[in-house]
């Protein structure tokens, strides 16, 4: 599995973890668990950590542009870690033009990100 999603235990708060390519085996297995926090909980927060990034499946991002329109107003705040320079550019990016408050992180700094995420209004 290239992906891992876990659950914070008493706060609305997500991590997934991306590990090499992201599969549609990890969307079907990831989505469906994030809809069922997201109805559990209403609004949620996001840690996003991307170790390694070695590009989706064709489907996997159709997918995923359709659980975020959907779910969009969902999430209120996202972390995201990664080291990778692409990445940052990308999401500060993305940042710019989504009702969502976006961090960058890197690696190193990971267990701020968490905390962000954690204590974030």
């Amino acid at each position: 599995m290239s992906c891992v999603y876990k659950e914070h235990p008493t706060e609305p708060v997500i991590e997934i973890q991306v590990f090499s390519r992201v599969t549609q085996n990890d969307m079907d297995k990831i989505l469906p668990q994030v809809e069922a926090f997201i109805e559990k909980h209403g609004t949620i927060r996001m840690v996003e950590v991307i170790e390694k990034f070695e590009g989706f499946d064709p489907m996997t991002l159709v997918d995923g542009l359709r659980f975020d329109m959907a779910h969009l107003k969902d999430v209120s705040h996202v972390a995201v870690v990664s080291d990778r320079g692409w990445i940052g550019m990308m999401t500060a990016a993305a940042a710019a033009v989504l009702p969502v408050t976006i961090r960058i992180f890197s690696m190193d700094e990971i267990d701020e990100a968490r905390d962000w995420v954690l204590n974030a209004d």
